[in-house]
């Protein structure tokens, strides 16, 4: 088999041409052969796992010689790059000694992803243009297509997403024509990012991601599609469509989730977490949460965990639970400086809104509003549209919706476990001692408190009960039923 051959059969990414072409070599040849080798890496990307595809190329390219190197060098970097393995990839690059001339626009494209990842924009951007360039004059539109892709990640790399999106179009279309199905899928995914994060267009994002399932299923590459709903799901979560998530959930099922990749397991639990709170099974979702919050995950991860914590805090009344975690999202979730990955940020803001929300619905508004900047809520529609019952999701963009569902889910269940008064627990210990005819300074000495904060606090329980004296609350406390 030649090289070309070899080339054009690996990058095309069809499991069941793979699979045939190393048929052609005969059992022992398969772990000798640097191109037989070359397939079954390939082989290996396309069930899913990319760690032992990159393995066996790595071996591969070790032994190769010549062009049969240079192709598998070219299948190799973009894989290193997308396993954030950027030293390896520069090193490999660095590797290529030029034989193959209409790998070189390829290879610039690769560069150039690297220079972005760096933070060497205008390096990036000579490359990009250089490769591009040269690139669009090649007579093999897959490589074409493998050109314009790269060209998109390192445009969405410099967070150039205008860019980014319209090569990405192109390639995603180049790729369509020549049937290449899972680079396509892999494209569209860069399309949903842009669509979903950045834009916040759902109804975009939603046609990226089908487009993304579509082609992860004719390349039948399970663990590509299981993203394509991923990202669909997410969507559906987002607008709080129970019936749509229902629907992209046993699908998802049907195809067991790549444990090697825990995005794929936070989407899921997250989206079981929201619709279990839908249908107001708060300590199911509570358990869910508090599993997936044990693990490893990035602070937007996280904040976005604690702040659905707290809405779950709300439905069983724990306020105190709610305020505590509600109060550290909001200082966890500050607008960052430098660079933040889209999905990262989208998050990082969706979880400070939902902690706002649930300070506000808690009576801290000052902190809750504070936490609604301009920069997170530019309308000011979620300070506008929440009170201590909940939010009007209505007037929210769609793809909060699911989470303001969560919240008034919680609030409604809110009722029965909020307690009759509307006294805090300091307060209550202060009510409690009232009858006993002691002084205010003999209560404060027994709780340990001072004579100044005893006082504060039997103003605000005067002014909670709507009464004027001790006596009276007393009386009023009797009728609400503190004991």
């Amino acid at each position: 088999m030649t090289p070309e051959r070899f080339y054009q059969i690996a990058a095309q990414g069809h499991a069941a041409d793979i699979e045939a072409a190393l048929r052609e070599f005969p059992v022992s040849a398969r772990v000798r052969d640097p191109i037989a080798m070359g397939l079954r890496a390939m082989r290996s990307v396309t069930d899913g796992d990319v760690p032992g595809g990159i393995a066996v190329l790595k071996r591969a390219f070790s032994v190769a010689k010549g062009a049969e190197r240079e192709y598998l060098l070219e299948l190799l970097v973009p894989l290193l790059i997308n396993a954030h393995a950027i030293d390896e990839a520069e090193e490999a690059l660095e590797s290529s000694d030029g034989s193959v001339a209409a790998l070189a626009p390829a290879f610039d494209a690769s560069r150039a992803i690297v220079a972005a990842r760096r933070g060497h924009d205008a390096e990036s951007m000579r490359l990009a243009t250089r490769a591009l360039d040269a690139g669009r004059s090649l007579d093999d539109a897959l490589l074409v297509g493998r050109v314009l892709s790269r060209a998109a990640l390192a445009a969405f790399y410099r967070e150039d997403f205008d860019e980014a999106q319209d090569r990405a179009l192109e390639a995603a279309r180049a790729y369509e024509r020549v049937k290449s199905h899972r680079n396509a899928a892999m494209t569209y995914s860069i399309l949903y990012v842009i669509a979903n994060d950045w834009t916040g267009d759902s109804d975009v994002a939603r046609f990226h991601a089908r487009r993304m399932t579509m082609n992860a299923r004719l390349a039948n590459d399970v663990s590509l599609e299981n993203w394509g709903i991923l990202a669909q799901l997410g969507i559906a979560v987002d607008a709080g469509d129970a019936e749509r998530l229902r629907s992209l959930r046993t699908r998802l099922l049907a195809n067991p989730v790549n444990e090697q990749y825990y995005r794929e397991r936070f989407a899921l639990v997250m989206a079981d977490a929201l619709s279990l709170g839908w249908d107001g099974r708060f300590e199911a979702a509570r358990a869910g949460l508090t599993s997936l919050r044990a693990r490893e995950l990035s602070l937007a991860e996280r904040a976005l965990c604690d702040a659905l914590l707290a809405v779950c805090a709300i439905a069983v009344w724990h306020k105190d639970v709610a305020l505590r975690l509600a109060r550290r999202v909001v200082s966890q979730t500050v607008e960052r400086r430098g660079h933040e990955a889209l999905f990262d940020a989208r998050m990082r803001r969706t979880a400070r809104v939902l902690a706002a929300l649930v300070c506000i619905v808690l009576g801290d508004s000052v902190r809750g509003r504070r936490a609604l900047s301009r920069t997170v809520d530019p309308q000011q529609r979620f300070a506008a549209a929440v009170d201590a019952h909940g939010i009007d999701e209505t007037v929210l963009p769609v793809h909060y919706h699911g989470y303001a569902r969560f919240l008034n889910a919680a609030c409604r269940l809110s009722g029965a476990a909020r307690p009759a008064h509307p006294l805090t627990a300091a307060e209550l210990e202060i009510m409690r001692a009232l009858p006993e005819g002691t002084t205010l300074a003999t209560i404060a000495a027994s709780l340990g408190k001072s004579k100044k904060t005893v006082e504060r606090q039997v103003g605000s329980i005067y002014a909670k009960l709507h009464v004027a004296n001790r006596a009276q609350a007393i009386r009023r406390a009797r009728d609400l039923g503190i004991g």
